[in-house]
């Protein structure tokens, strides 16, 4: 008996523990969001182009003239040289299924990657369009953005701050006390940064907003931008 009861005091104690680390004024956490949809003014394209031949040499040039070619194309849309990121993505012999003409049973394949930035989206259709019916452009991937977008997270996360606040008053006021300094703040819960100093109800996550749908390669007509905040205020 005295065993099991020094085991259960012990136990008692361990799932105690945790609560130590709480702080020792009485406080309220809440989170704080923005959100703003805006029409995106730059995108990024990515593709991969590639050439095979059984000659390595013959692979190369083949390629070398295809980059030629997109060169000329991206130029044709209004796309600077600085805007243009290649490199070459892989270098690999395969088995041919058939012999070539040559008897060769294997060939060389060169791929090659592109990153594409467009700083005037009036472009942007047309491009796509030449980029999609040239031959051998494959893996084409794009994305859409925001020239200030640094400006618009800031002002969002001053708005996110804001609703913190709100919120956090609101609580506090429903339960008869007044919001006081903050104590600690973080961009994610609290609870994923130290679970023992605070946990919350909900997780806090929120699904990623969702960009509309658009046909084929289309430019959105707007684009997500989110923040959010998560505060612990002390209370008077």
């Amino acid at each position: 008996m005295i065993r099991a009861a020094i085991g259960i005091a012990a136990l008692l104690a361990a799932t105690a523990a945790p609560a130590a680390e709480l702080p020792s004024y009485p406080f309220v956490s809440t989170t704080g969001k923005a959100q703003a949809w805006v029409p995106p003014d730059i995108g990024e394209l990515q593709f991969e182009t590639g050439a095979q031949n059984p000659s390595a040499e013959a692979a190369r040039a083949a390629l070398d003239e295809l980059s030629a070619t997109i060169g000329d194309l991206l130029a044709e849309h209004g796309i600077a040289d600085s805007d243009i990121d290649s490199a070459e993505l892989a270098k690999k012999t395969v088995a041919l299924s058939t012999p070539a003409a040559d008897g060769a049973t294997s060939a060389s394949v060169l791929t090659r990657h592109y990153r594409i930035q467009v700083r005037d989206l009036a472009h942007w259709p047309g491009l796509v369009a030449a980029l999609l019916a040239t031959e051998h452009v494959d893996s084409v991937g794009v994305s859409f953005d925001r020239s200030d977008s640094d400006q618009l997270n800031r002002d969002l996360m001053t708005q996110a701050a804001q609703d913190a606040r709100k919120n956090g008053t609101l609580l506090a006021r429903s339960f008869g006390r007044k919001l006081g300094t903050a104590m600690a703040i973080a961009r994610a819960p609290l609870d994923k940064l130290s679970a023992p100093f605070i946990a919350q109800t909900g997780s806090g996550a929120e699904p990623p907003p969702r960009t509309p749908a658009t046909p084929n390669y289309a430019v959105p007509p707007s684009i997500p931008f989110a923040q959010s905040v998560t505060a612990l205020f002390r209370l008077q």
